[in-house]
């Protein structure tokens, strides 16, 4: 079965084009690890597969992106959501509560999860990320890995069935790399799909599969 399917992609920004009739096929629990040169458009890729492009980002866009063979510009907000989840490069723009907790609880009070089962999902997320002992600890206070953990918690606490990272290594030091890289060894030996884009060589390790742009 097909999680994502990109067909005939081009966008560009002011004339210049970033992807040209692009296309990839990810399978249902493929763990694909895209790499490029900067500027080459991995990024814009993820963004266009999340929807961010063209109803955030503006861009001149063609082509179509299907999740489980439903058009993503077909779909509101809130299905996205529990469609994908993405993890970008800089954590800060994720973040923006007072503690851990409200911001793994955020998402799932948009989306209007019971109460009874929001409380079981945050447990489940803080063990899963180790973030246990910070439930209450304001996201400022973290290091740079412990943010991008706690990113992960908060997305995967939506239960998307694809997760997107979008460099999401880069900013880290080497104890938080190694930190998110086993958060991401565990939900690829779950059979979580992924896309992720990283300049990050241990990643292949991950991955099922390796695109080159």
């Amino acid at each position: 079965m097909t999680a994502i399917e990109v067909k005939n992609l081009s966008v560009s920004y002011d004339g210049y084009d970033v992807l040209r009739n692009f296309s990839l096929s990810v399978g249902v629990g493929e763990a694909v690890l895209i790499r490029g040169l900067s500027g080459c458009g991995k990024s814009t890729l993820l963004h266009a597969i999340c929807g961010l492009i063209p109803d955030v980002i503006e861009a001149e866009y063609s082509g179509e992106v299907l999740i489980f063979g439903t058009l993503v510009k077909s779909l509101s907000v809130a299905e996205r959501a529990k469609q994908l989840g993405i993890v970008f490069q800089n954590p800060e723009t994720q973040l923006f509560c007072d503690s851990i907790e409200d911001e793994i609880a955020f998402g799932l009070e948009n989306i209007c999860i019971p109460h009874d089962e929001m409380a079981q999902r945050i447990e489940q997320m803080l063990k899963l990320t180790n973030m246990e002992n910070f439930r209450f600890a304001s996201p400022k206070a973290l290091s740079g890995g412990q943010k991008q953990r706690v990113v992960l918690a908060a997305v995967l606490a939506l239960d998307p069935k694809v997760l997107l990272l979008d460099e999401a290594l880069s900013q880290l030091d080497r104890r938080g790399k190694d930190a998110l890289r086993e958060q991401l060894r565990l939900l690829r030996n779950e059979g979580r799909t992924m896309l992720m884009v990283d300049h990050d060589d241990e990643l292949m390790s991950i991955a099922s599969r390796i695109v080159n742009l």
